[in-house]
């Protein structure tokens, strides 16, 4: 029990890695990983979780992430270790099981949480871990006014984890702060150990941007570089508890959807957004289509929509690439819908729009990495007119941007507004 590393091998059931290893052996107070994708991060920091509830008599454990999805997985691991012990043992240490909370015979408590101010005040812990943390809203107040305080009668551990994301965070400071032991994790430790196939490696080299494979598996922080939506904004705009709705249950509410038509090259996706007020806009709901899928099956998930949920005020919809006979069509099913044609003036006012409502902390989406990563591809620049022009590097997709932009301009009231340029539109 003493050794974290025999626990996971005795106990567990699991063979840590090298790297594994070092981490769950380090009994620093302040402890940052950096580790790469698919690298075997949650499986490393579940057990070291575990391990120290089980060693260390009432104390709390918490486990922090940027929303309620990414902390359940973490939790999600240790239930599956927990599954995965002798009965005798489980029984013996472990008293009642819970969703986001598991109750220990020795008095310790694990629970999982996502990073809402409101849900963090009042504990007191002896071990915190947070996950993805540089995806965290108001980080600094998160850390520096509630962490470290609910520690520090404790004299707990904390450990921060993350993939590089943005240098505006506390993340990277911690990263270079020689307080905190560090520990790097590329995609070269998978694969020697065979976690990861080499072919793998070179398949995300050609799939995915330069910039996102530089941070997601060479661990490395990307200045930002001309992205319409910066990392920063984007992390401002995620709400903790925000979880997107499911397409086959009924919901009430005020819904506005964009709808960005692709077929081969590009895919199609619909972006739903729930208006509350002016100040309180919310993306529920995103659908990317697998490419190749007929305009039919499209219009079709976007009329159930329409059917189930009460209720859609209006779709606007990309008709540039494919007429105005889908418009037609869908207005024929009795679909509210608009056809945009994406001109440089309408993209520019769209965009705008959409980025103004970020910036006023109206607009707010659901923690999903990858649909974040999507929405920073975008990049902008200027023409000789001055006129923006706006364009995503080879092998990426935009089509999630120009919906969320289609699914914003749809649900503006008709009054003046200000873009984030300066300029003024109707």
């Amino acid at each position: 029990m003493e050794n974290p590393v025999l626990f996971a091998e005795k106990i567990l059931k699991f063979r840590p890695l090298p790297y594994q290893k070092e981490i769950l052996l380090d009994g620093s107070k302040r402890i940052v990983l950096r580790m790469c994708r698919q690298s075997g991060k949650s499986t490393t920091l579940a057990i070291k979780v575990l391990w120290y509830a089980v060693t260390h008599p009432n104390s709390t454990c918490l486990i922090l992430a940027p929303s309620r999805r990414q902390s359940s997985l973490m939790m999600d691991k240790i239930h599956s270790f927990i599954s995965s012990m002798e009965p005798e043992i489980r029984r013996s240490l472990f008293k009642k099981l819970m969703r986001e909370k598991v109750y220990l015979r020795n008095g310790s408590v694990i629970v999982s949480l996502p990073c809402a101010e409101h849900r963090l005040r009042g504990f007191t812990a002896n071990l915190v871990v947070l996950d993805e943390v540089a995806f965290f809203r108001d980080d600094e107040t998160v850390i520096y006014s509630i962490i470290y305080p609910m520690l520090s009668t404790t004299d707990g551990q904390l450990i921060m984890s993350s993939t590089p994301w943005g240098t505006d965070n506390v993340f990277y400071r911690v990263c270079f702060d020689p307080g905190f032991s560090k520990h790097v994790v590329t995609w070269r430790e998978p694969v020697k150990y065979g976690l990861m196939k080499r072919e793998f490696i070179e398949e995300m080299k050609l799939r995915i941007p330069e910039e996102r494979f530089r941070m997601e598996f060479e661990a490395e922080f990307v200045e930002e570089t001309d992205s319409f939506l910066p990392k920063s904004l984007l992390v401002k705009a995620i709400d903790s508890e925000l979880e997107p709705y499911r397409f086959e249950r009924k919901y009430e509410g005020t819904f506005y959807i964009g709808l960005d038509f692709g077929k081969h090259r590009d895919y199609s996706v619909i972006t739903v957004l729930e208006k509350r007020n002016s100040e309180n806009i919310r993306l529920i709901h995103f659908k990317r289509f697998p490419l190749g899928t007929n305009y039919a099956s499209v219009i079709g998930y976007c009329k159930s929509i329409c059917d189930r949920w009460d209720y859609v005020e209006k779709i606007c919809a990309d008709v540039t690439g494919v007429g105005d006979y889908i418009v037609e069509d869908m207005l024929e099913t009795g679909l509210p819908v608009e056809g945009i044609y994406f001109t440089r003036r309408k993209k520019e006012e769209m965009a705008n729009y959409m980025k103004s409502l970020m910036e006023s902390g109206a607009l707010k989406i659901f923690y999903d990495k990858d649909l974040i990563s999507e929405l920073n591809v975008e990049k902008y620049g200027f023409t000789k007119e001055r006129y923006v022009k706006f364009w995503h590097p080879e092998g990426t997709h935009d089509d999630a941007f120009w919906s969320l932009a289609l699914a914003c301009y749809a649900s503006r009231e008709e009054e003046f507004f200000v873009h984030s340029v300066g300029k003024v539109g109707r």
